[in-house]
C-alpha cells in the first residue's frame, strides 16, 4: 500500500501543522500581564489548541507510513511521545487563553510552580523529546525531505534552550514551535502525495 492510498485522515497532519505554526507565530514573546492583554493572546492559544485534534488524527497515519518505510519501532515511539505531549499541552493552552488574563502573571507563576505546572511540564517534555525521535525515525525510513528531518531534530534542542527567561527565550520557543508545525505540515503533505 503506498502512502498516498493510506486510509485515514492523511490531510490532518498537514493542516494541523500549519495551524500549530500559525498559532505560535501569533504568540507574544513573553508571558506577562501586558502579553495577556495583547490582541493576539487568545487567538494564538486557541489556534494552537485547534491544531491539536488534527495533529492527533494525523500522527498515527505518519506512524504507519514510517513503519511501511522500515523505520522500526522508533516511529511508533515518536508518535506515542508526541501524542502524550500534545494531549498534555491542551489544558495549559486553555488556562493561558482564559484564566491567565483574569488572574494575572504572579498568580500564573504560582499555579505553574505547583502540581499543575509539574504535570503539564512533564507531559510536554514528551512532546519535546518526540521531535528528535521523529527526526531519527524519518531518517531511518528515508521519509520526508532532509530539511524537515533536520528541523525536527533542531526543534528539540531549541526548545530546551528556550527555557531562558525573557524575550530571547520567547523568540527561540516561537521560532522552534513554528518550525515544528511547518515540518509536520510538510510530512503530512508527503503522506498525501500520490
Amino acid at each position: 500500500m503506498s502512502a498516498g492510498r493510506l486510509s485515514g485522515p492523511t490531510w490532518a497532519l498537514g493542516l494541523g501543522g500549519c495551524l500549530f505554526a500559525l498559532g505560535n507565530l501569533l504568540h507574544p514573546l513573553e508571558h506577562s500581564d501586558a502579553a495577556y492583554h495583547s490582541p493576539t493572546w487568545v487567538a494564538a492559544h486557541l489556534t494552537i489548541f485547534l491544531s491539536l485534534p488534527l495533529l492527533l488524527l494525523g500522527l498515527p497515519t505518519l506512524g504507519r507510513v514510517l513503519k511501511e518505510h522500515r523505520a522500526g519501532r522508533i516511529g511508533s515511539a515518536a508518535v506515542f511521545l508526541a501524542v502524550v505531549g500534545l494531549v498534555g499541552m491542551a489544558p495549559a493552552l486553555l488556562v493561558d487563553a482564559f484564566v491567565a488574563p483574569e488572574i494575572g502573571h504572579a498568580a500564573m507563576e504560582h499555579l505553574e510552580a505547583g502540581d499543575f505546572g509539574i504535570v503539564g511540564g512533564t507531559l510536554s517534555l514528551g512532546w519535546v523529546v518526540s521531535s528528535v525521535v521523529l527526526a531519527v525515525a524519518c531518517r531511518r525510513g528515508q521519509f520526508g525531505p532532509v530539511w524537515a528531518r533536520l528541523t525536527l531534530a533542531a526543534v528539540s534542542f531549541a526548545l530546551l534552550l528556550g527555557a531562558m527567561p525573557g524575550p530571547v527565550g520567547g523568540f527561540t520557543i516561537i521560532v522552534a514551535t513554528a518550525a515544528y508545525g511547518v515540518a509536520l505540515a510538510r510530512l503530512g503533505w508527503e503522506i498525501g502525495a500520490p
